[in-house]
């Protein structure tokens, strides 16, 4: 007797397989047979939801990014982590993500993607806005910073230093010295000494 899943729970399976196979084998190297074969799922099955390897490379995409938003908020709220704690716990996932980008395909850096990869990353800059500003007004040493501005400024000045050149990123050291050169400047603003 088949046990049948509900829509969204196999739908979501599918991504979340989808994604792990793209991490680990690449975009080029993954069939959507790859994906049926670790569900145990059928072509119809597979295109009743998804058009196309594409549009779940794209989906796979959005998860994988949910999940980055989610974890760096967490990050920035936890009370039990010190500011150097929290600064290289954002490092070590800023370095994990762009590593992840990097090992899912070229074809993400690809014109074809480009619109993706800019609304991703407007996507991830407005989620991240309102924990980093609650971070800010708890560290802030000046009282008339306006928080909800300076986050803004910051979070999108680490855009712009880190997507500058973002396809060629691949050593975790030059990530971390543009986060150094981030966490320097934001200590200035913030009127903190250095992290």
């Amino acid at each position: 007797m088949r046990i049948s899943k509900d829509p969204e729970v196999r739908r979501q399976e599918l991504v979340e397989t989808a994604l792990k196979l793209f991490l680990t084998k690449g975009y080029e190297n993954t069939s959507v047979r790859d994906i049926l074969r670790e569900i145990k799922g059928s072509p119809g099955m597979f295109y009743y939801y998804f058009s196309s390897k594409e549009e779940i490379f794209e989906e796979a995409i959005k998860y994988y990014v949910e999940n980055y938003i989610k974890e760096l908020s967490h990050i920035f709220k936890d009370e039990n982590l010190s500011l150097q704690e929290k600064y290289q716990k954002v490092v070590n996932a800023v370095v994990k993500a762009f590593e992840d980008m990097k090992s899912l395909s070229d074809i993400y850096y690809s014109p074809q993607y480009f619109p993706l990869r800019v609304k991703i990353s407007f996507r991830i800059l407005d989620s991240l806005q309102e924990s980093f500003r609650e971070l800010i007004d708890k560290i802030k040493k000046d009282k008339n910073l306006d928080s909800q501005r300076a986050a803004t400024f910051i979070l999108y000045g680490v855009y712009g230093l880190l997507h500058k050149d973002a396809e060629k990123l691949g050593e975790p050291k030059v990530i971390q010295n543009i986060m150094d050169f981030i966490l320097d400047v934001t200590s200035k603003v913030l009127g903190l000494t250095k992290v």
